[in-house]
């Protein structure tokens, strides 16, 4: 075997092998946490999606009439505060940057609805959608 600083036991070195894979699991999460989050007006818009998959009737087995009719009151209310937010931000076109995402936004939730509160990430979303929609008055609904 030639030499080779390899080949040569070093503590040092042998501490950085056993501690590279602890070094490499722990900068994922840092990455992730380094990662922009969302404007505000694109979580509305998300929202704004995620009542109308609650509004289907085929994704929402068991809900009144009066329900799906308030599903689809509250996501668009949602819609509505999603354009005021991206207007607040500066969008230049807060109307058409919020559509722009709504497409891509109604699919995916559109394609969530037949398990829509069987999966537990579904149900954050809810839950959060439910807070932020507390948060900004659009719910509780006033009857």
């Amino acid at each position: 075997m030639l030499p080779c600083a390899w080949n040569v036991p070093d503590r040092r070195r042998l501490t950085a092998i056993r501690l590279a894979p602890a070094v490499v699991a722990a900068g994922f999460p840092a990455l992730a946490e380094t990662a922009p989050e969302p404007p505000l007006w694109a979580l509305l818009a998300e929202c704004s999606a995620v009542f109308e998959a609650v509004g289907q009737a085929d994704g929402y087995a068991g809900t009144t009439e009066q329900q799906r009719s308030d599903a689809a009151f509250v996501a668009a209310s949602f819609l509505t505060e999603a354009e005021k937010e991206a207007a607040a931000a500066g969008q230049a076109d807060p109307k058409a940057d919020v559509a722009s995402i709504m497409g891509y936004l109604r699919e995916r939730w559109s394609n969530r609805s037949e398990k829509l509160l069987a999966l537990p990430s579904n149900m954050k979303w809810i839950d959060y959608c439910g807070a932020l929609g507390r948060q900004r008055g659009i719910l509780p609904l006033r009857q």
